[in-house]
């Protein structure tokens, strides 16, 4: 009860607003993962377009350590999510 009643403070009013909310978290963190993923991948087509085979190595080296620090942040934020969330509940 008390986690669903955090959806209506202050105001009943703005239920629709808070349930956009969490929809809209969860949804910016995925978009935000994709971004950077073909952020990468159009990078490296279009130097391997332009430069041949061997320069994007190093590109793809940068790709694996990019994609540890996303991996890094994503599991950080959404372990405050869920953390704020179960936080909720409990208080």
């Amino acid at each position: 009860r008390s986690y669903l009643r955090r959806y209506i403070e202050p105001n009943p009013l703005l239920l629709p607003l808070n349930l956009l909310a969490e929809v809209t978290r969860t949804f910016s963190l995925m978009i935000r993962l994709f971004g950077n993923i073909m952020s990468h991948e159009f990078v490296i087509a279009i130097v391997l377009s332009l430069a041949g085979l061997f320069l994007p190595i190093p590109f793809l080296l940068l790709g694996i350590l990019i994609g540890v620090v996303q991996a890094y942040i994503f599991t950080v934020l959404a372990a405050v999510y869920i953390g704020a969330a179960v936080g909720s509940i409990e208080s």
